[in-house]
């Protein structure tokens, strides 16, 4: 913000690095003026707005995987290359997809609210990056399955 360096101004480009990989979106984008910047855009859109917001890349694959139809009754899933049987493996199928990508929304949320926490416009207000660490670590925990009934697996 024109300020001397110091860890909190590096914990604010921290912030906004994430905000614009998420997004897909530059602080500089033309749609950003006056007091409208990358930090408020992804503030009033969140959790509401996310499909709307972030990169359209993050959210491809579990929602747009498709399932060609074979003669003798038995479906080929065209990125595993499996075959199972139309009817019981679709909905296994169809409900595997629809929890990953809740997941995945789950995550990319928290992954923003880190974003907005590091670029508050405060440097007092802003997450201390021992936290960021923690919370991002808590986030690949639970996006790679490692939450066990809700709590954290400990790691040595």
């Amino acid at each position: 913000m024109g300020g001397e360096p110091s860890k909190q101004g590096d914990v604010h480009s921290f912030g906004i690095l994430v905000l614009e990989m998420f997004t897909g979106r530059r602080p500089t984008d033309e749609m950003f003026k006056d007091d409208f910047n990358i930090h408020n855009f992804v503030k009033m859109a969140l959790p509401e707005k996310l499909v709307q917001i972030v990169d359209s890349s993050l959210l491809t694959g579990e929602v747009e995987e498709i399932t060609m139809s074979r003669d003798d009754g038995r479906s080929y899933n065209n990125k595993g290359g499996i075959e199972v049987d139309s009817k019981e493996g679709n909905l296994i199928s169809q409900k595997s997809n629809q929890i990953s990508f809740h997941l995945r929304k789950k995550c990319l949320v928290s992954v923003l609210h880190i974003g907005l926490a590091c670029s508050e416009e405060s440097p007092n207000e802003r997450m201390n990056m021992g936290d960021v660490i923690k919370e991002l670590q808590h986030i690949k925990d639970a996006y790679m399955g490692n939450e066990i009934h809700g709590e954290r697996q400990r790691t040595s």
